[in-house]
């Protein structure tokens, strides 16, 4: 009888003693606790590339947490604006570029590499010269392109909810374009198509974190 009550009482504290020991945290578990939460990985984040963004162009994307060191991410770029409607100065362009991203310890944090797709669309005319060349400043080119690149990064955390990363990637690109004789005309065009081997990707983005 008495060994039976002592088995009662043991396995009493056996199963209490989880629920109690979650209801009184001591400090040093605390604190444990609290560190651990900060060191959880974002869901996904939203992102501005801040080169893009000193050329005017509207750069916005975000980034999806698919596995534990898997990341989508889909920026994109918009630049809708004519400089100058005189002499027809445009640098118009749509740029959207998603990539899947490996990341060598966790993900939004340390190194990645990327596999990246990109499409595009353009209009430009009348660019200065320099930096672009005579041609690019007598004529006008509208056409789109498409291709698929490699790229590596790194992002640094600074932050609980914010990010700071560059990025730099190379590959291909197939362009399919008109080229008109004069800035404004819409006549005498040429059919062109190029192909390009170089740099696809270059970043350097301010990053917010969702959790």
């Amino acid at each position: 009888m008495i060994k039976t009550h002592i088995i009662t009482v043991v396995l009493a504290m056996f199963f209490a003693f989880p629920v109690f020991a979650q209801q009184k945290q001591t400090p040093a578990q605390k604190q444990f606790a609290d560190e651990h939460r900060l060191r959880e990985t974002p869901r996904f984040s939203l992102k501005t590339n801040l080169l893009y963004d000193m050329t005017t162009t509207v750069s916005l994307g975000t980034e999806f947490k698919l596995a534990r060191k898997i990341t989508f991410d889909v920026p994109f770029h918009l630049n809708p604006w004519t400089f100058n409607t005189e002499e027809n100065v445009k640098f118009k362009f749509m740029l959207v570029q998603p990539q899947l991203r490996f990341w060598t310890c966790e993900v939004f944090n340390g190194h990645f590499f990327g596999l990246h797709g990109h499409y595009g669309y353009y209009n430009v005319s009348a660019l200065p010269n320099p930096p672009f060349s005579e041609k690019m400043n007598q004529s006008r080119f509208e056409g789109q392109l498409y291709g698929a690149g490699l790229s590596y990064g790194y992002q640094w955390i600074i932050g609980r909810r914010f990010g700071l990363e560059f990025e730099i990637g190379g590959g291909y690109a197939k362009l399919e374009y008109d080229e008109y004789s004069c800035q404004v005309c819409a006549r005498e065009n040429i059919a062109k198509v190029k192909e390009y081997w170089g740099l696809t990707r270059l970043g350097l983005s301010l990053i917010y974190f969702i959790f």
